[in-house]
């Protein structure tokens, strides 16, 4: 059996793909993103326009859709942790800001920074499961070690040749910003200044963070700079976090600056507008990792340009 990687260049500076050539001449594909959340290889055959076509191997893909329950996968447990988190940010951003649909204990203002805060620390558990999930399902280790052999689970690793373990690590840390933003956010008698350190500063750094984590993992799935595959689960599953990523960016930027003199209208609004519609994707983009994991995908074929054709 030989395993090949692709070739990083300036088009696709991360290992994203791989391609086994099994001893009968059979050639199976792995894709990063699948590889770590361990789903099926895909197959490569020439087609008569003498270009590769990855199929998958056959299944009912539309089953996914009404698969829910999955305890013993890693991946799932990461997507349900997103949700919980996604949750308390949208209810935190309503409550804020639509105060009279709710009850008038449910949106007081401790009450909505326990709910940011408690959020703060599911999206935190979540991404260091998905640090784990990453570190531990590099494609890149492919082909390494004694065949058939358990390969040991590694708590760390540095591995900069993986878009999804960057995008893994940098989103890990966002989450820990917003761990101190929320919670400094529940500190009475703050003045301006403190109020920029301990909140808006952490908050508008780790929405960086999340902005470049999302950009990162629509690299691994695009193989390069960008990409447009609507009819895959995980393209979607990455762009609608991508776009919660730049609500939450957009909503750091009017919760940091000072409104100019002549706005009449209330920046913190708008703040909590964002950080309501951020959530929102990121909610819908958890909800899409679980027919993901149970490979909701299986049913799409993918043609190779010649520029992407890899040799094995």
């Amino acid at each position: 059996m030989k395993t090949t990687a692709n070739r990083r260049s300036l088009r696709n500076p991360f290992i994203s793909r791989v391609v086994q050539t099994l001893d009968d001449g059979h050639q199976l594909v792995f894709l990063s993103r699948r590889q770590r959340k361990r789903l099926r290889p895909f197959h490569l055959t020439p087609n008569h326009l003498n270009a590769h076509v990855i199929t998958p191997r056959p299944q009912q893909p539309h089953t996914a859709w009404l698969r829910l329950w999955a305890p013993q996968s890693l991946a799932w447990w990461i997507a349900l942790l997103f949700l919980i988190g996604s949750a308390c940010f949208a209810y935190g951003g309503f409550a804020a800001n639509w105060p009279e649909l709710l009850k008038p204990d449910m949106a007081t203002t401790p009450v909505i920074g326990v709910v940011f805060f408690v959020g703060s620390l599911f999206f935190t558990s979540a991404a260091g499961l998905q640090l784990l999930e990453a570190i531990n399902g590099d494609i890149a280790d492919l082909g390494t070690g004694p065949s058939g052999q358990r390969r040991a689970w590694h708590w760390w690793a540095w591995k900069p040749h993986n878009a999804g373990y960057l995008s893994s690590l940098i989103q890990f840390a966002g989450t820990l910003l917003f761990n101190f933003n929320t919670g400094d956010a529940l500190l009475a008698g703050l003045g301006w200044v403190e109020k920029d350190v301990l909140i808006w500063t952490p908050d508008m750094i780790g929405s960086l963070c999340f902005l470049a984590a999302s950009y990162l993992a629509l690299m691994e799935i695009s193989h390069g700079w960008w990409s447009f595959e609507p009819r895959q689960v995980a393209w979607w599953v990455v762009m609608i976090n991508l776009a919660g990523s730049i609500a939450f960016q957009v909503s750091a930027f009017y919760a940091f600056f000072p409104p100019p003199p002549d706005v009449s209208w209330s920046w913190i609004w708008d703040a909590n507008l964002w950080t309501f519609i951020g959530a929102l994707c990121f909610f819908v983009a958890s909800y899409l990792m679980i027919p993901e994991l149970f490979d909701a995908d299986s049913g799409k074929t993918v043609v190779l340009s010649p520029h992407e054709r890899l040799s094995a």
